[in-house]
């Protein structure tokens, strides 16, 4: 028995949590390797310079939420293993999280609709697009914002929620 914080924790406790770290964390790094497989078999296809930096993207928004899904999972397994009651540890991050989706709720609509434009590749860099009589060239195109320079030189940055009634001159159908 170990005592931590006025606790007393077996050694028991401890070790298997360590091996239920290491086991999560061997599963990560399976898991990564196989996306990172995928994805090199798919960039050894012919496809442009567009289409791989679409790839790396959503590889990088998966990798990343499977790495956040993995931490706290961990987390509440070896608080559980510990005695924490995770139950009212999870009511508090249902209400935390609903917090935050109210607080940052613009935000995410940018990244969400910013996904939706990569997957569905509805422009691209390079494409002549017009957007509230605004006509140019898409410069950039983020997670969060779209940047389309027009033939003065001017910039005009356009949240990717608000990517309403654009018009894509370079997608002219014969």
């Amino acid at each position: 028995m170990v005592n931590i914080f006025g606790a007393e924790i077996s050694m028991h406790k401890i070790i298997n949590s360590v091996i239920y770290v290491m086991a999560v964390f061997a599963v990560y790094m399976i898991l990564k390797h196989i996306l990172r497989t995928v994805v090199k078999k798919a960039e050894t296809k012919k496809i442009g310079a567009q289409q791989k930096q679409k790839i790396q993207t959503v590889t990088q928004m998966i990798m990343s939420l499977l790495r956040y899904a993995l931490v706290i999972l961990v987390v509440l397994v070896v608080l559980a293993d510990f005695g924490v009651n995770v139950g009212s540890l999870i009511a508090g991050l249902g209400i935390l999280t609903a917090i935050f989706g109210l607080a940052f709720q613009d935000m995410i609509k940018d990244i969400i609709a910013g996904v939706t434009i990569i997957i569905e590749d509805q422009f691209s860099v390079g494409d002549t697009v017009e957007i509230s009589s605004f006509k140019g060239t898409v410069s950039s195109v983020g997670l969060k914002t779209t940047e389309i320079t027009g033939k003065g030189g001017e910039v005009k940055i356009v949240s990717n929620r608000n990517m309403d009634g654009l018009i894509n001159y370079s997608r002219k159908q014969d």
